[in-house]
């Protein structure tokens, strides 16, 4: 167990690519830690792993629990220690919010895995059905559904990646959402926090996982990694 370590299924590049099969397994992924986020084979809805249990959003953003034979081709995922926690009292919508998290960083060039627990006064997911392998990720996402809440609780869970590395995975701030009834959630879009508790960990190593996959060995990487993000994951 290595709290500072982050790891990865997989380098972003290759789900924009379409390639949403691996063999990797849950039980796998919890090997390496108890705290993440991604998604599943055939982009089957969103992934997040709080507290060492793994939770799937369907394309309605319904929550359900994961068996560990289930299979992702993309997360990243550490064991949570925190080195600061912090109590935002202020209200923050989503551009303050931003901005807030920017100055908690000691340093834009370092991994980090933040959770927010607090009370979200709106927040905005989505979540994509299942799609076909080899479909681009811009393609995909075009037929995301969109879920929001008023007046709810729950948890923020995600990383910030350095700009300089949008082909491992998404630069800057990267969010699931999950009630604190864990009933509902999905791919952070958009939220207001009205307040919470703001704990970070920084990882300065990176383990990736290069799949060892017919399609992975023969793909030619061609996509603006940073260009098709910017249109998939905001």
């Amino acid at each position: 167990m290595v709290h500072n370590e982050l790891f990865m299924v997989s380098p972003i590049n290759a789900i924009l690519e379409g390639l949403y099969e691996t063999p990797l397994t849950i039980s796998e992924l919890k090997q390496f830690g108890d705290f993440g986020i991604g998604t599943f084979n055939d982009l089957n809805g969103e992934l997040i792993l709080l507290d060492g249990i793994a939770y799937q959003f369907d394309v309605d953003g319904v929550v359900h629990k994961v068996k560990d034979d289930e299979k992702t081709p993309f997360a990243a995922a550490c064991f949570f220690q925190p080195f600061s926690v912090e109590e935002i009292q202020s209200q923050l919508d989503y551009s303050a919010l931003n901005s807030f998290l920017d100055r908690c960083l000691p340093s834009p060039n370092m991994l980090y895995a933040i959770r927010i627990d607090g009370s979200f006064s709106q927040i905005r997911t989505r979540s994509v059905p299942k799609t076909k392998n080899y479909t681009p990720l811009v393609e995909a996402t075009a037929f995301q559904k969109e879920m929001r809440l008023k007046d709810v609780e729950g948890s923020l869970v995600g990383f910030y990646t350095p700009e300089f590395m949008p082909s491992v995975n998404v630069p800057g701030f990267h969010f699931h959402f999950i009630t604190s009834d864990r009933r509902l959630g999905g791919h952070l879009l958009e939220c207001d926090l009205t307040s919470g508790n703001l704990s970070i960990q920084i990882c300065n190593r990176l383990v990736l996982n290069l799949p060892m996959t017919l399609d992975y060995l023969s793909v030619d990487f061609h996509r603006d990694a940073r260009k098709d993000l910017e249109k998939a994951e905001r």
